[in-house]
């Protein structure tokens, strides 16, 4: 499964220790992948010197490619979005659009704590995962 960004930065709440163990034991069965924009999204709060050091953790993950194809998958995806209401499509960020092309082209489920994945599966149809059942964790 790709993990969005949000489901990293909820399993690594010290107010939840069973959605990081459960978290840590998919990443110690090699179920867990990232892509470069989630990549990008988790490092951009990271300082010297960790950076490296969780750079290197990442790059270790199974990576889901996002590659023009995948790009142009996500802007299919918004003008669909786009079509379905008048602003339905607004709300949903260009960088859930490419994670959940990236997942879908990989074949691999996107977990999340991002109602913005789900417009995106109403039009995709693509297997995603709640990190907790919506609305649970504050």
């Amino acid at each position: 499964m790709l993990a969005d960004s949000t489901a990293w930065i909820w399993s690594r709440r010290r107010a939840y220790p069973e959605l990081r163990q459960w978290f840590d034991e998919r990443l110690e069965a090699d179920e867990i992948a990232t892509c470069d924009q989630v990549r990008l999204e988790l490092l951009a709060g990271v300082h010297s010197p960790d950076y490296d050091r969780r750079a290197r953790d990442l790059d270790a993950l199974d990576t889901c490619l996002i590659t023009p194809r995948e790009c142009q998958r996500a802007m299919e995806v918004q003008a669909r979005l786009a079509r379905l209401s008048t602003d339905n499509h607004k709300g949903v960020r260009p960088a859930d659009l490419l994670i959940a092309a990236a997942a879908e082209a990989a074949g691999v489920e996107v977990l999340h704590y991002d109602a913005h994945f789900e417009r995106i599966q109403e039009v995709t149809q693509q297997p995603m995962r709640w990190l907790a059942p919506k609305g649970t964790l504050r």
